[in-house]
């Protein structure tokens, strides 16, 4: 289930699209039916219809800092109006969105109100919805679990790669662990545990695909930490493929190998001769002479042994 749908549809969870003059251009239908008492048509209408006067300041400078900086995500708190008067708090995140040139077009901003009585999981919703959002147009696989092993979110590429692999598509509400490849369990639970703690981690695994293609899958297990980072609320799985990079790893340590093996051979063949040379009876100059190409060929195994083993890390 894509984010964007996700949070059109939510019952819980606010989800406005502001434009570049902080107007409301989309409001999901829970945000509009929240604040229906209003009588006025949101789209179009600024933002600051529904916060109270107190909070102006804050939701203008949330906006400022979106535009300013693309890759900031500002967390506030806003007071909202309520019916028949008074407010009520909520808890928001703004950030930056685009349009297809990759130009700004307005902030998207979440949010729910906090006398919820599921606050911390609606916390942890809209954070991992957040990220989803963005995850979206990304060629890693992202899937989003909360501390008891239940699929939040995931975003396209981690579905087409789950029917690839398992021939599973993810549910919201799964157990993670039912998709697990048979012989890796062990080490899920150190890594996931680990990302609990508050560890990034990640591994190379090496699977089989449906059509029997061997894929390289980086897979990093990160942590997720609640609003104000004092906990770690779930784990994020990112899975990125990485078998051209495997491929040319091999290619290039395979290389490496055999230049190493091609090249010293000639140079150890130099330097048994100049061994052979230096028994014989030699003046001074000529001594130097030989001294300097010892020198040479001994850098030269050193530049050999460096260019090999920079191959190797690659």
């Amino acid at each position: 289930m894509a984010a964007a749908s996700y949070l059109h549809n939510s019952k819980k969870i606010y989800f406005v699209k502001l434009d570049i003059y902080g107007k409301y251009a989309y409001v999901n239908n829970y945000f509009a039916s929240q604040f229906s008492f209003l009588q006025t048509d949101l789209k179009g209408a600024s933002g600051t219809i529904a916060i109270h006067p107190r909070d102006y300041d804050a939701y203008y400078s949330a906006l400022d800092k979106c535009f300013e900086d693309a890759d900031y995500t500002c967390n506030l708190l806003l007071r909202m109006v309520k019916e028949g008067g008074g407010c009520f708090l909520t808890d928001w995140e703004f950030s930056a969105c685009f349009d297809s040139a990759g130009k700004p077009e307005g902030v998207s901003c979440i949010g729910f109100n906090t006398t919820d009585a599921s606050l911390n999981q609606l916390r942890l919703e809209m954070k991992l919805q957040s990220l989803k959002m963005i995850s979206d147009s990304s060629s890693d696989g992202i899937l989003l679990l909360d501390s008891n092993y239940k699929i939040i979110a995931h975003n396209r590429p981690a579905e087409n790669l789950s029917l690839e692999l398992y021939k599973k598509q993810y549910l919201p509400g799964d157990d993670f662990r039912k998709y697990i490849r048979p012989g890796a369990e062990q080490l899920f639970y150190r890594q996931f545990n680990a990302a609990l703690l508050g560890t990034l981690n990640e591994e190379v695994f090496e699977m089989v695909k449906r059509d029997g293609t061997i894929v390289a899958l980086k897979v990093q297990m990160t942590p997720v930490y609640n609003d104000n980072n004092s906990a770690v609320s779930g784990v994020a799985i990112i899975t990125k493929d990485v078998t051209v990079v495997q491929e040319l790893n091999n290619r290039l340590n395979t290389i490496s190998a055999m230049q190493s093996h091609q090249i010293r051979r000639p140079v150890a063949n130099m330097m048994s001769l100049v061994n052979l040379i230096d028994s014989a009876k030699l003046d001074e100059s000529e001594k130097e002479y030989l001294q300097l190409l010892k020198t040479s060929i001994n850098q030269l195994e050193e530049e050999i042994r460096q260019i090999v083993n920079t191959a190797r890390k690659v």
